[in-house]
């Protein structure tokens, strides 16, 4: 097994110059992609949802697994061009994620509430009343699945998990500089699996599957593991094929929900025997497996492949990927006001109203919200903790659930 190097002259080399040979730009326009595709699959999933269309199944979850691996893997980058001590490093990652997510989470569980805005645009629930004060503070902190609350904008439900995977992140950062080796990569992988699969077993009954703490522990190591992978794998695929094989996994991902859900009768759902429940063919803990598989191959995948070259789908990338956490937060509200609040008549129409709409406010939300939280947050850490200027995460590097 290679040994990754992890000298202190790695941390000051541009990241982009030692993931498979690209450019020393700091650009990762692969990631842009994976972000987009992952935003994407989340808007078009509850679009297609909110248009009572079947076709989408559960597109929308296979996209918040995407940004877990995304997440976990550029945040290390941030960490590895801090350059800082584990104290400091630990400090200041955590003051700048509090400003990157809290603010925009906040803002959309207050409009949700202050307008009554039911949790999904697709389910034809109205607003059900206040929710209390419980379910309101722990949507206002992100510990839904601490309290077992339910989210009162339904995407906020993954919210809760980046929060508290921020806690690991940095000691997992600090080992593997200490230990250097991709062996640790690894056992870190399957030692969150284990812990997810034990509490799996011990609180199944007692608790919605969704709440389990560290479920989604493996989605995020996979990204830990694409970044150790990166430091020692040369690409062997183009860029294009990046883009064929997101687009194959997607597929992938889609006739597995069908098995999930439908088992042997798939060719009856195909048929148009589609069921209106949501009852599973098989056994819950196969929906752990199934995420857990999915986001290791993307995190194996990641080093294998050339940055993308196409200068149109790189900017558009970019685009996406830079107002991505305003497109997640914000498109559930915007679903149902333009579906339902607002009666246009046209399904067409509602859908290219949603689009625009979608995309005005999270342009809006990211230069006005989202941008000078995270200047707030690098001045603090700069000034109040170092005292000094530091290498900053600036960009699509910053990840967004």
């Amino acid at each position: 097994m290679p040994v990754m190097d992890m000298q202190a002259s790695a941390v000051a080399t541009p990241v982009a110059a030692r993931i498979g040979g690209r450019s020393s730009t700091g650009e990762l326009a692969n990631l842009d992609f994976l972000r987009s595709v992952a935003v994407g699959l989340v808007f078009v999933g509850h679009l297609i949802g909110t248009m009572r269309i079947r076709a989408a199944g559960d597109l929308g979850h296979f996209g918040v697994l995407l940004f877990f691996v995304h997440t976990a893997l550029v945040l290390m980058m941030s960490m590895e061009r801090l350059g800082l001590s584990s104290r400091s490093l630990y400090a200041t990652f955590l003051v700048r994620r509090i400003f990157r997510i809290y603010p925009l989470s906040i803002l959309s569980v207050i409009v949700v509430v202050a307008f009554r805005i039911p949790s999904t645009a697709w389910s034809g629930y109205q607003w059900a009343g206040w929710v209390g004060w419980p379910t309101f503070l722990s949507n206002i902190f992100l510990i839904q699945n601490l309290t077992q609350g339910s989210s009162v904008n339904c995407v906020l439900w993954s919210l809760p998990f980046e929060i508290q995977m921020y806690a690991i992140l940095p000691l997992l950062f600090v080992l593997s500089l200490r230990l250097r080796s991709l062996r640790v990569m690894y056992a870190a992988w399957l030692m969150s699996a284990v812990i997810a699969t034990s509490e799996y077993i011990a609180r199944s009954g007692s608790c919605d599957l969704e709440f389990l703490v560290s479920r989604y522990f493996p989605c995020f190591l996979a990204g830990v593991v694409a970044w150790g992978l990166i430091k020692i794998e040369s690409p062997r695929f183009s860029g294009l094929s990046w883009v064929f094989f997101l687009m194959a996994l997607v597929v992938a991902y889609r006739l597995t929900d069908a098995v999930r859900v439908y088992g042997p009768g798939i060719l009856g759902a195909l048929h148009g025997a589609v069921r209106s429940d949501h009852r599973i063919w098989w056994q819950a803990y196969m929906d752990l497996v199934s995420d857990w598989f999915f986001c290791a191959a993307v995190g194996l995948a990641i080093p294998m492949f050339l940055e993308v070259r196409s200068r149109w789908l790189k900017s558009i990338s970019k685009l996406i990927a830079r107002y991505s956490y305003g497109i997640y937060v914000s498109h559930v509200p915007i679903l149902w006001f333009c579906f339902t609040r607002v009666h246009l008549g046209s399904a067409a129409v509602s859908a290219l109203l949603a689009v625009l709409l979608t995309t005005a406010i999270s342009v809006f939300v990211y230069h006005w919200i989202e941008d000078p939280a995270i200047q707030v947050g690098k001045r603090l850490t700069t000034r109040v903790l170092h005292g000094r200027a530091f290498a900053v995460t600036v960009g699509t590097l910053e990840p967004a659930p």
